[in-house]
């Protein structure tokens, strides 16, 4: 793995296990500071726009992996991408506090499971 993609997987990691911890430690605090946040039309639709982006734009990897290089942490990626854009997508739809404290807490789950495959398919050797 070369030089980029390492430190690359070792941000995915960060990027994937303070979410967690988060989602999983605060899932109340969160919700409120989320709800907060998305409280307006504007906001939510706003919220959900950035949702489809990441989405949508995580998908460029795809070609990206097989027409040019076959790096395993552009896959890990793609998924972190579309976790990310689900979430947002998920949140603007609910905003209400209770909803969004179970959401952070399903979503603490996927991002914990995101660490774990990033330390596993990207950082162990």
């Amino acid at each position: 793995m070369d030089k980029f993609a390492r430190y690359y997987s070792w941000f995915l990691l960060v990027a994937t296990a303070l979410p967690a911890a988060v989602r999983l430690t605060q899932a109340k605090n969160f919700a409120q500071l989320t709800s907060e946040k998305i409280s307006g039309q504007k906001r939510r639709a706003r919220h959900r726009m950035w949702g489809w982006i990441s989405l949508l734009c995580s998908f460029i990897l795809v070609p990206v992996y097989f027409f040019y290089s076959r790096q395993r942490w552009m896959i890990v990626a793609l998924f972190i991408g579309i976790l990310t854009g689900v979430e947002m997508i998920r949140n603007a739809h609910s905003p209400d506090q209770v909803s969004l404290t179970r959401q952070n807490r399903c979503f603490g789950v996927a991002y914990a499971a995101a660490a774990a495959a990033t330390w596993l398919f990207l950082i162990r050797k």
